[in-house]
Order: C-alpha cells, then sequence, then structure tokens
C-alpha cells in the first residue's frame, strides 16, 4: 500500500510541475492550460478519495491508535480540495498570475502533506510487520 501512495504522489507532483510551467506563461493556449489543471484536479481528487474511503480505513482498523494522525491528514485534504475551488475560480475570471500563487502554495503546503503522510505509513509498516513477527 505505501508503495501505490508514493507513486501517486510522485504522479501528482509531475502533473503540478506541468500544470504550474504552463500557468506560469510556459506556453500553451487557454484551453491547454485548463486541460493541464482539470488533469491534475481530477488525480488529485482520485488520489485523495482512494486514501479516505480505501486506505486509512484499512490502516485505522489495524491501528486505531493512528486515528488522530489519519484525521489530520483527512482535514488537510478538505483544505487542499478548498484550493483547488479557488484556482479553478481564478481561472474562470482570467486572473492567470493569481491562480498561478495560489497554485503554488499548493504544490508546497502538499509536498509537506505527501512527505509527512509517506513517514507515517512507512511507520505504520513497520509496526505492522514488527508486529507480525512477534
Amino acid at each position: 500500500m505505501v508503495r501505490k501512495i508514493i507513486d501517486e504522489h510522485r504522479a501528482l507532483d509531475r502533473l503540478f510541475a506541468t500544470t504550474l510551467e504552463m500557468l506560469g506563461g510556459g506556453g500553451g493556449s487557454k484551453r491547454q492550460i485548463e486541460d493541464a489543471f482539470e488533469e491534475l484536479r481530477k488525480a488529485m481528487e482520485s488520489h485523495l478519495g482512494a486514501e479516505e474511503t480505501l486506505y486509512f480505513p484499512t490502516i485505522w482498523d489495524l491501528l486505531p491508535e493512528f486515528k488522530d494522525r489519519l484525521r489530520a491528514f483527512i482535514r488537510a485534504h478538505h483544505r487542499f480540495r478548498g484550493h483547488v475551488q479557488e484556482i479553478a475560480g481564478l481561472m474562470e475570471s482570467d486572473e492567470m498570475e493569481e491562480a498561478t500563487y495560489v497554485l503554488e502554495g499548493l504544490r508546497l503546503e502538499f509536498g509537506r502533506h505527501e512527505r509527512g503522510e509517506e513517514d507515517a505509513l512507512r511507520s505504520l509498516d513497520q509496526e505492522i510487520l514488527d508486529g507480525e513477527t512477534k
């Protein structure tokens, strides 16, 4: 499970980079920029949804002592969705500079979140493995 989540994070990192490059003036028509953002939005929603409905409930069942950490991750997901809505609104209003600024902030916040999640999941994996060897 951890490897799959990390792979999804790296794919999202690439989509962030592509979208930011296009949005920040790196080329592409308005339609191409919107398509790149929509691809990022859909991938992000798919990933967050899978974590919330598939991965985290499994972890919660196995190790209920981690519920507070998992809840914190889910609260962060809600913030990310709010940022995505804000960016979509800015793009719709042709406020591309401000959309770029908010997307850059989201990318940084999401990157910190990814690292925290990955560290926590590795720790959880280790606890599960340690429990199996006892």
